[in-house]
């Protein structure tokens, strides 16, 4: 039996090859469809999971930044004590030096 890779028109009307052709036409369609809506399912969900990393990533920022200021309120807290206690050493250091004259 010889390998038939081909269906044989040969016997059949103009009217059943044009709705042979008509049903390959369709499938080739809904198959184009099927790969297009693939393609945006995928799509979408890339765009999804973007979308998710980039708010996690914007609510890390505030984070960051909440506990940013805090230590600049803090280092300037700590910048300001450093400030007295330093007027308060010169403060010392001279009455140091007029008690020993």
């Amino acid at each position: 039996m010889p390998l038939i890779l081909a269906p044989s028109f040969d016997d059949n009307s103009r009217q059943e090859i044009e709705a042979f052709l008509e049903q390959v036409r369709f499938r080739r369609i809904a198959a184009a469809l099927v790969y297009q809506q693939g393609k945006k399912l995928k799509l979408q969900g890339e765009h999804d999971a973007l979308a998710s990393k980039l708010t996690r990533n914007y609510k890390q920022l505030g984070r960051v930044l909440e506990r940013l200021e805090n230590d600049l309120a803090k280092a300037e807290t700590y910048l300001n004590t450093c400030e007295l206690l330093y007027g308060e050493i010169g403060f010392v250091s001279e009455r140091i030096k007029l008690a020993e004259k």
